[in-house]
């Protein structure tokens, strides 16, 4: 018999061996159940009395003795539409609160907020995540970018262009050099480019709300800060940067 199937369905390691045990012995007691399934006695009653809960046991009693017996494993299947139709009925009564959920989620979120992505994979939802967060209200501000970075980042940057310009969202550049990186996104819509020469060993950019410190060794990774003060110190940090960099 494979038990994992019931336990998938539900039941509890103790509650499956009980009813096998039913199965195998028929109409029986007590007793002979802890004898042969191994249970102890102080949980007997307490397995049992779930198993007539779920329809698959019943008892009689005889000279004031209650005789245990196993439901048809055809229950089973009773059971699991009875689990399913409660399913499909918690699930409409959460599609209803979930607005007040969302509400509640809406609530919680904090004003301050940091965390380190790491690989490609991670950098690639940092850099998004922090894009979502964005309006044309805002403009993106970015020091330190150099074009000898990976090729599949400079890639990677080029669709995160492409998508800030689908949204109008203007940006500032301050680029370490006029390499092949510099010379592409010059050419893009919304985006204001100075140089200047080895100012940061990482790139740092503000989006939005978030501060991103970027590193593209081998192994590339983003901080991500969301904290107000933090973002307003580099936005200043940027814009005097920006007043001695050159075109």
């Amino acid at each position: 018999m494979n038990e994992k199937l019931l336990e998938d369905l539900g039941l509890t390691k103790g509650e499956i061996t009980v009813y096998l045990t039913l199965l195998k012995l028929g109409e029986t007691t007590t007793g002979k159940i802890i004898e042969e399934a191994g249970i102890s006695s102080g949980k007997i009653y307490e397995i049992l009395d779930k198993l007539i809960k779920k329809g698959l046991a019943g008892y009689i009693t005889k000279e004031k003795t209650k005789y245990f017996t196993a439901a048809s494993p055809k229950r089973i299947l009773n059971y699991l539409n009875k689990k399913e139709h409660e399913l499909k009925e918690k699930e409409k009564q959460l599609i209803k609160e979930l607005p007040k959920l969302l509400a509640l989620e809406k609530t919680a979120k904090k004003d301050y907020e940091t965390t380190l992505f790491q690989g490609f994979k991670g950098y690639e939802t940092a850099i998004f995540e922090a894009l979502s967060e964005t309006n044309q209200k805002d403009t993106i501000l970015s020091v330190g970018v150099m074009s000898n970075k990976q090729g599949n980042i400079n890639v990677l940057w080029r669709k995160w262009h492409q998508e800030r310009i689908k949204r109008k969202i203007k940006c500032k550049i301050i680029f370490s050099d006029k390499e092949e990186h510099y010379k592409k996104l010059k050419k893009m819509k919304y985006a204001n480019l100075r140089v200047i020469s080895g100012i940061t060993p990482a790139a740092v950019d503000v989006i939005g709300k978030r501060v991103l410190i970027l590193t593209h060794g081998e192994k590339p990774s983003v901080l991500s800060i969301k904290n107000p003060e933090i973002v307003e110190s580099f936005t200043n940090f940027f814009n005097n940067l920006w007043c001695i960099s050159k075109f």
